[in-house]
């Protein structure tokens, strides 16, 4: 016959070992600005799931850069945007030939009310090819109530192969949800 206090303290150890070594994994949509620690409840988690959803596929976006100091539009652009569940991005933007600059990577993150952030790069490469640096991108984007059109404020920076920034830039957009 079996001891009971052996069975009683394999039991515990099982439930110990279960405790250690499960693990919980969150997306990056799952905590808002940092960790909350303690205070995230599965209301809050879901909420947030749900709101990041709204910005989750892809964009057609008409951008017109800006004078920075005067906000006089220069020019215009389109770019794609892809937001994938979890925080990253892919861009491609229609504004330099394709043999001058790669595809943008980047990340982004529901802030609240249907505002997010996101923060691209991409490179850019000399007529012969080489590598000249990089653009990074950064928005606020405000998705609207139907959550099929977005506005958004756009920050750039160029740097250079050391990665100085040469070149700072301005931008607006407005985006449709490609379905």
């Amino acid at each position: 016959m079996k001891n009971p206090i052996s069975k009683t303290i394999g039991t515990m150890l099982a439930i110990l070992m279960l405790t250690v070594f499960t693990q919980i994994s969150l997306s990056a949509q799952d905590i808002v600005n940092g960790e909350k620690g303690d205070e995230l409840t599965l209301e809050d988690s879901s909420a947030q799931r749900r709101n990041a959803r709204a910005l989750e596929g892809v964009w057609n976006v008409q951008i017109t850069r800006r004078n920075c100091q005067t906000g006089m539009a220069i020019g215009t652009g389109q770019a794609m945007l892809t937001y994938i569940r979890g925080g990253t991005m892919h861009e491609y933007g229609a504004g330099r030939p394709p043999s001058t600059r790669g595809s943008g990577h980047g990340v982004w993150s529901f802030n609240s009310n249907r505002q997010f952030t996101t923060a691209f790069q991409f490179f850019i490469f000399q007529s012969d090819g080489t590598l000249g640096g990089r653009m990074i991108v950064r928005q606020q984007i405000q998705v609207g109530r139907d959550k099929n059109r977005w506005t958004e404020i756009t920050t750039t920076q160029v740097l250079d192969i050391d990665g100085n920034v040469i070149m700072n830039g301005c931008a607006t957009g407005i985006a449709t949800r490609f379905e």
